[in-house]
C-alpha cells in the first residue's frame, strides 16, 4: 500500500465531509434541529473523527519506516555495507562467531519478547514483511543477529508448551523480586434496592493473595567445535531447537501440574478447590453431556471474554474427536471441529463445541478420579518471564575434547489469579 497516497486521499475525503457538515449546520442554524438532522450531523461527526484517526495510525507508522531508514543508513556510515548486509542476510554468521568465543563476551541475551509479540500480531493477520522491519530492522547490525535464534527457540519453546500457545496472561519483568497480586476467591454480589432510605447490602468479594517468584530453568548443550566451523550448519536453529524444546517441555509441566513450592502452580493444581463436573461413568459414555456441563459451570463472563478454551491431553482429545451428535455419539457428524491451519505455523487450534482446544501431555489422562479437562477462561493464568533467556558459552570443560558448552538459562513462574475463571472435569469411575 502507497502510505502517502493514501492519507491524501483520507485527507480529501475529509475536506468534503467537513463541507457537508458546515453546510448542514449553516442550513439549520437559528432554529430547534429535528432527530434526523442531529442523527446526521452525528454521523459524519463520527466519520471526521475515524478519518483523523486512521489518518494518524498511517502517519504515525510512515514516521517509524523513516526511522528505521535512518537508523540503517546510521548503520552503513559505522558499519560499512557488508556488515549490514551479513546482519541481515546471515545473522548465523554473527552467532557463529560468539559461539567461537571471538567476541569475548560469555552472554548472548535473546530477546523472546520480540519473538513473542511478532507471533501474536501474525495471528491477528498482519503482514510479516511489516512487522519484521518494524519490530526487528533497528538498523544495528548486532541487534539484528539474535533475531533469527530469537524466533527459533520461542517458536520451539511454544510448540512444546501448550499454556505458551493459550490465551494466557503473559507478564514480562526487567528484575525478579517478588510479585504479589489480589487473587479472586468469590465475587461481589449487590443486591437490589426498592425504596428510598432502606439499607444497602450485598455480599463483599472474597481475596486470596497469589505469588509469582523468579524460578530458574536451565538446559546444557555441548556442541564440538567442528559445527561451529562448518558454515553449512544452520547453528541458530540447530541452538534455538535444542534448547526451545528442553525449556518448553520442563515449563509446561510446572505451568500444568506445578506443587506451587520452589515452582510455579500448575493450572490443574490451582484449580483443585474450585467447580468440577463429575462424569459418573467413562469419558466418552455420556456423549456431549457432560462437556456442556462443564462448559456452563462456568459464569458467562468467562465463557464470552475471548480466552475460553479448553485443555487436555492427546488421548483425551483423540477419544473426544471421536463422538458424533446423533444415537449416543455413535452416528452423525462428529463434534470436533479441526482447524484448516492447525500444525501450520501460526495457524489457530481445533475446537469442541465452539470453543478452541490446546493439547498438553502434562494434564491428567482419562482414570479414576483424574482431572482430565479443564475449560474457562485461560487468561486467568498469568505466566511470568524475568527479563529473556540468556545463552551462556564455556569451552573450558570441554577443552579436552574440543567442545563448547552452552547454557540457556530461563526465569518464570505461574498461578491462577481468579479461581472462578476455570472448571475441570473429573471422570469417576
Amino acid at each position: 500500500m502507497d502510505i502517502r497516497a493514501h492519507v491524501i486521499a483520507l485527507n480529501e475525503q475529509r475536506v468534503r465531509v467537513v463541507e457537508q457538515l458546515r453546510a448542514e449546520l449553516d442550513a439549520t442554524t437559528g432554529r430547534e434541529r429535528n432527530q434526523e438532522e442531529q442523527a446526521k450531523i452525528a454521523k459524519m461527526d463520527a466519520r471526521i473523527d475515524e478519518i483523523d484517526a486512521e489518518v494518524r495510525e498511517f502517519v504515525t507508522r510512515e514516521t517509524r519506516e523513516q526511522e528505521a531508514g535512518a537508523l540503517r543508513e546510521q548503520s552503513l556510515q559505522i558499519f560499512g555495507e557488508p556488515a549490514v548486509t551479513r546482519a541481515v542476510h546471515d545473522a548465523d554468521a554473527y552467532l557463529r562467531s560468539w559461539a567461537r568465543g571471538e567476541f569475548g563476551n560469555r552472554e548472548l541475551e535473546v530477546n523472546i519478547r520480540g519473538a513473542q509479540r511478532e507471533r501474536e500480531m501474525l495471528r491477528q493477520g498482519a503482514d510479516p514483511a511489516e512487522i519484521r522491519a518494524l519490530a526487528w530492522d533497528t538498523g544495528s547490525a548486532a541487534s539484528l543477529v539474535p533475531t533469527t535464534l530469537a524466533r527459533v527457540l520461542y517458536e520451539t519453546m511454544e510448540a512444546s508448551n501448550a499454556m505458551l500457545r493459550a490465551p494466557t496472561t503473559k507478564v514480562y519483568t526487567a528484575g525478579g523480586e517478588t510479585m504479589q497480586f489480589p487473587r479472586v476467591n468469590a465475587h461481589a454480589i449487590a443486591t437490589q434496592v426498592s425504596g428510598q432510605g432502606t439499607t444497602l447490602a450485598g455480599t463483599d468479594p472474597t481475596f486470596l493473595k497469589m505469588t509469582l517468584d523468579a524460578f530458574k530453568y536451565a538446559n546444557l548443550v555441548k556442541v564440538a567445535n567442528e559445527v561451529l566451523s562448518d558454515e553449512g550448519i544452520d547453528l541458530a536453529t540447530f541452538l534455538g531447537r535444542d534448547m526451545g524444546r528442553a525449556l518448553g517441555r520442563v515449563t509446561a509441566t510446572d505451568y500444568v501440574t506445578g506443587s506451587g513450592s520452589g515452582k510455579p502452580n500448575g493450572l490443574m493444581t490451582a484449580i483443585v478447590g474450585s467447580g468440577t463436573i463429575t462424569t459418573g461413568g467413562s469419558l466418552i459414555a455420556p456423549t456431549a453431556e457432560k462437556l456442556i456441563d462443564l462448559i456452563y459451570s462456568v459464569n458467562d463472563e468467562y465463557r464470552s471474554g475471548g480466552s475460553a478454551a479448553f485443555i487436555m491431553r492427546d488421548s483425551t482429545a483423540g477419544t473426544l474427536r471421536k463422538l458424533r451428535d446423533g444415537a449416543g455419539g455413535t452416528v452423525g457428524a462428529f463434534l470436533w471441529e479441526p482447524s484448516l491451519t492447525s500444525g501450520i505455523q501460526n495457524g489457530t487450534p481445533d475446537r469442541m463445541l465452539g470453543f478452541p482446544v490446546y493439547i498438553d501431555s502434562n494434564v491428567a489422562a482419562q482414570g479414576s478420579n483424574a482431572k482430565s479437562i479443564a475449560f474457562g477462561d485461560l487468561s486467568a493464568y498469568y505466566i511470568r518471564i524475568v527479563g529473556n533467556p540468556m545463552i551462556e558459552r564455556d569451552d573450558s570443560v570441554g577443552f579436552a575434547t574440543d567442545e563448547a558448552f552452552f547454557r540457556a538459562k530461563l526465569r518464570t513462574d505461574g498461578d491462577v489469579i481468579d479461581l472462578t475463571a476455570v472448571n475441570a472435569l473429573v471422570q469417576n469411575v
